[in-house]
């Protein structure tokens, strides 16, 4: 009798994916409230009937598991398909062999290529191919700006799928295992923490043969690659799941790791320098933008020279603002650690000098958005000019102590405020910029600024359920109260320091 009330919720004219999950299709054109919901591509079409005989005849799953298999098998495709726009690789590329006398790590070139010309079939059980095409179909396009260049889907993937026992896989597999629970699908909560405990566990034992003295493995530089991508993903997880101290743990790893692979630079392959390029600007927009948000995370000099090492083009396409202005945000939180608190009014001679070179270059900075952007370039020329002018609100509050009341600080908010409607949400690259104008520009007599605000967020939590977007609301609010029962008092950016919500990611 089961089977046969789930037989009755089902519709020969509903969607293909629909039919396949055997639910109850509302069948929306041209996408189903089912397929929008989840993010799937939703084709209304007619199923050959060979297919039928073969769902039928298989054994039974779970419903939401039966997938198509063309959604994620990658039989006969080669490593082009997989290229983006301006990711050339390079297969002649050197790799790098173990070589090590101590405990440190380090590589000398090596004559193999790194990643084979064909993709190695999956051999996934119906479960993991429901979560790998989750991530895929649904989770990649919506993480990255510039849907032409998306290093999720064009390497993180591709690694993932070619070393289906590393940590990567289970990395990917364990973010969109989160991302459904927190979309209410509970049943893949446990799923979830499995594969993350996976993923860690694959990751020390890598770490592990690589720091061990001895070894001299043709394949050092892909275990390399291999823990720079999963500490990605990783991070990745734990920001979208609570934002929790936790993710700072990886990102000080990957500081550390990241630096000792720029040595190799000269003997990477294109293909490993666009994913070390790639992890640079992760995990430096992650440090740079968290340590504006009142976090213990201190400013390092480290993390600028990391920064000047990333192709500007490659900057500008993940995070939607220059190099220059992320350079010039983390020596803002330099002078601002070496000031440390409380406020002072007459700053030091040396820091005064920094601070207004800083405020002169942040006024003059252009961020034109380079040829072959031609379908966002007025979105991330708004993106741009939005970060800009954020940054400049972040300098007055920080190192001048300037309140929300103050002349020059209400024309800056008054600039974000009327550009913020014209950024699409559709990814999370706003939320920055949206906590500080909230937290350091928005007078407690403004309500309707602050309902601008709040529903910019709200429509940035339904994109996608990130936590760091939820951490970054409660802190607003958190702020706007105890603006509301001290009106008098002008606090700048001391008002975020000793709020007990830890380290917030807002990149």
């Amino acid at each position: 009798m089961g089977n046969r009330t789930n037989g009755e919720l089902r519709t020969r004219t509903g969607c293909r994916r629909c039919r396949e999950r055997r639910v109850k299709c509302p069948e929306q054109r041209p996408i189903c409230g089912h397929c929008k919901r989840l993010g799937f591509t939703c084709r209304f079409e007619l199923k050959l009937n060979w297919q039928d005989v073969i769902l039928v005849q298989r054994e039974r799953l779970p419903e939401d598991l039966l997938v198509s298999v063309q959604s994620w098998m990658f039989l006969n495709t080669v490593q082009a398909n997989f290229n983006a726009r301006g990711l050339q690789t390079d297969i002649e590329g050197q790799l790098d062999c173990f070589s090590s006398q101590t405990e440190a790590l380090e590589c000398q070139p090596d004559t193999l290529t790194t990643y084979p010309q064909y993709l190695s079939p999956f051999r996934l059980g119906e479960a993991e191919c429901y979560l790998w095409s989750y991530f895929s179909e649904f989770m990649t396009p919506q993480i990255v700006i510039d849907p032409g260049f998306n290093p999720y889907r064009d390497i993180v993937l591709r690694m993932a799928s070619w070393e289906q026992d590393g940590p990567l896989l289970q990395c990917v597999l364990a973010a969109a295992a989160n991302q459904l629970q927190s979309i209410g699908r509970n049943e893949y909560k446990q799923v979830m923490w499995l594969h993350r405990a996976k993923a860690l566990r694959l990751l020390r034992i890598q770490i592990r043969q690589l720091a061990s003295k001895g070894i001299y493995e043709a394949s050092c530089g892909t275990s390399k690659d291999q823990i720079i991508a999963s500490t990605i993903m990783l991070t990745f997880f734990e920001i979208s799941k609570d934002c929790s101290d936790i993710w700072t743990l990886h990102a000080g790893f990957a500081r550390s790791f990241l630096s000792s692979r720029l040595k190799d630079i000269g003997s990477l392959s294109a293909e490993q320098q666009a994913l070390l390029y790639f992890a640079i600007t992760y995990f430096v927009s992650h440090d740079i933008l968290a340590s504006t948000g009142g976090t213990l995370i201190e400013a390092d000099k480290t993390v600028t020279e990391m920064c000047k090492s990333v192709d500007k083009s490659t900057i500008l396409a993940l995070t939607g603002c220059s190099r220059d202005l992320l350079i010039l945000i983390s020596e803002i939180n330099q002078m601002g650690s070496l000031l440390g608190q409380p406020y002072q009014k007459q700053l030091p001679s040396t820091i005064r000098q920094r601070r207004d070179n800083v405020e002169r270059l942040l006024h003059q900075l252009d961020q034109k958005v380079p040829e072959g952007y031609e379908p966002l370039t007025s979105e991330l020329a708004i993106i741009a000019e939005v970060k800009r002018l954020a940054a400049i609100l972040y300098l007055y509050s920080r190192l001048d102590g300037a309140g929300p009341h103050e002349p020059h600080m209400i024309r800056i908010t008054c600039q974000i405020l009327s550009l913020i409607p014209k950024i699409s949400l559709r990814t999370h690259t706003a939320l920055w910029p949206l906590f500080i104008v909230a937290t350091l520009g928005i007078r407690p007599e403004c309500d309707e600024d602050r309902k601008l605000l709040l529903s910019r967020l709200n429509e940035l939590q339904r994109t996608r359920q990130l936590a760091s977007v939820k951490k970054a609301r409660l802190i607003i609010e958190d702020v706007w109260a105890s603006r509301d029962l001290r009106p008098g008092e002008s606090q700048g950016w001391s008002i975020l320091q000793g709020r007990r919500h830890g380290a917030i990611s807002l990149a």
